[in-house]
């Protein structure tokens, strides 16, 4: 199941990136460093749709798959569990986008259900993952990964600033979130690889 909860872990990865890069050359004009990635999928894009339910919806519930299995193989170490359940949050924040789009370009002139939803599931997912990422990094310290640890350090205050520049909603918020997407791709998919390769699971089934 590790080795399959990785793969989901890529599989996930990989379609995220593939939205990114796909939705942003059909939507016309589209500045990957001034405009946020949801907007690619929001209300009345040309790409809305599309990158709701064949982008965010399968990456969201492939990570979120992943986060899980791992949270479950790694129970009986509490801080673990706590940060791949934080980690599921963030992950599962996709899964919200598809199903709550922001307005289109995601602006907040008119405050609709939706655009509220999306704010509060991207902005408490946002916030878990960069809580999770450094405690699932200072919990495997101890394990034949303790190099999680700094890379964990590093992810998180990299993700903490790409977080402040898309809460300030400044000119190059896209940036932003994009190194704060990058800090959590990189680390979880370390992390994924030292638990597919038996490095965080001990024999008892916790991080040695």
């Amino acid at each position: 199941m590790r080795k399959a909860a990785f793969g989901f872990l890529i599989l996930g990865e990989g379609i995220f990136l593939a939205l990114i890069c796909i939705g942003g050359a059909y939507y016309p004009n589209y500045d990957h460093s001034r405009q946020f990635i949801s907007e690619l999928g929001a209300i009345g894009a040309v790409t809305g749709p599309a990158v709701s339910w064949w982008g965010f919806l399968p990456s969201g519930l492939l990570i979120t798959a992943f986060c899980l299995i791992a949270a479950v193989k790694l129970r009986r170490n509490r801080l673990s569990l706590i940060s791949l359940l934080l980690l599921a949050w963030y992950a599962a924040d996709l899964i919200a986008s598809a199903i709550y789009p922001c307005s289109f370009r995601c602006a907040h002139i008119d405050l609709t259900l939706s655009q509220a939803m999306h704010d509060l599931f991207g902005g408490t997912g946002y916030l878990a993952g960069v809580m999770g990422v450094f405690l699932a990094g200072y919990a495997a310290r101890k394990s034949r990964a303790a190099w999680l640890q700094p890379l964990g350090i590093i992810c998180a205050l990299v993700g903490a600033v790409g977080l402040s520049g898309v809460v300030a909603d400044i000119e190059y918020g896209g940036l932003f979130q994009r190194m704060l997407e990058l800090s959590m791709a990189i680390f979880l998919l370390s992390y994924g690889w030292a638990l597919a390769t038996g490095r965080l699971v001990g024999i008892e089934g916790k991080i040695a």
